[in-house]
């Protein structure tokens, strides 16, 4: 017999995949472009402001560890934020693509 707790879990884990595939392949594409682009942009700004040069993968890495320390800080409350999650691996897909389309331009 399957334990219908243990779908629940799947569930919610395929949807928070989910979210994050649809936010970052059309909502952010369709508002800042491809993420290596956004990001490029992102490490100038960064550099500007504070004169600390970053690759477009720690500039990528740097919201990125913003999310895993408020999922973190919100676990010790017993608390998980589902747009954390999903904004976590949104930015895990994006550092993907900048390194697929590092391999092949036309992605």
């Amino acid at each position: 017999m399957i334990d219908q707790s243990d779908m629940h879990l799947e569930t919610n884990g395929s949807e928070v995949l989910l979210e994050a595939h649809r936010l970052v392949n059309v909502d952010r594409n369709l508002s800042y472009g491809h993420p290596a682009d956004d990001y490029a942009t992102v490490r100038d700004i960064f550099e500007a402001l504070t004169g600390v040069k970053l690759t477009v993968d720690q500039a990528i890495m740097y919201p990125l560890a913003m999310k895993l320390a408020r999922i973190r800080t919100n676990l010790d409350k017993g608390v998980l934020h589902r747009d954390s999650v999903i904004d976590g691996c949104g930015y895990l897909a994006c550092l993907s693509m900048i390194h697929a389309r590092a391999v092949d331009p036309l992605k």
